[in-house]
């Protein structure tokens, strides 16, 4: 029974991470045609000095160059649907997390590797998720994933073997 309850919940962590993995990086719309943005640090109100790009939806953050990017404030009247990025360390990285609140004010978080304050927030006014998500290419979940997943199955049924036995 104990190890039935383990498996449920090694179950759900696997399922987590899966969710989270591949929920990063949406593809977003303006609702009314011009959207605001406002770019703050972790530990200050105030508009932070990190750079957030505006990218095609279709594009790919480690080679393109963004549509429009601003450090702090920003306002954007896109074309299409697009996508966020946030240069830090030399290269683009794309949202890691969304919160919406009222209306269609969403708040973004982003992570730079390898820095004390690691993650930056970015708040999008007049925006909201694309109802077409296919944007460009899909990323298909890194098999370390997969692989781990299986693995963790096979060791709490060898241990359940071993204690039946």
């Amino acid at each position: 029974m104990k190890t039935l309850l383990s498996l449920r919940l090694w179950l759900a962590v696997c399922l987590f991470a899966v969710s989270t993995a591949s929920s990063a990086g949406i593809i977003w719309e303006s609702t009314d045609g011009n959207s605001n943005f406002l770019g703050v640090s972790f530990s200050s109100p105030f508009p932070s000095g990190d750079t957030f790009g505006i990218f095609a939806a279709n594009a790919d953050l480690s080679i393109a160059s963004p549509l429009y990017s601003f450090t702090g404030v920003g306002s954007y009247s896109p074309a299409g649907a697009f996508k966020f990025g946030l240069w830090t360390g030399g290269k683009w990285v794309s949202e890691d997390a969304n919160y919406s609140f009222s209306g269609n004010t969403y708040l973004l978080s982003f992570t730079k590797a390898g820095l004390t304050n690691t993650l930056s927030l970015l708040y999008g006014f007049d925006i909201k998720p694309a109802a077409d998500q296919s944007g460009g290419s899909v990323v298909p979940l890194p098999a370390s994933i997969w692989f781990m997943t299986s693995a963790m199955l096979g060791f709490l049924y060898n241990t359940r073997r071993k204690t039946l036995a």
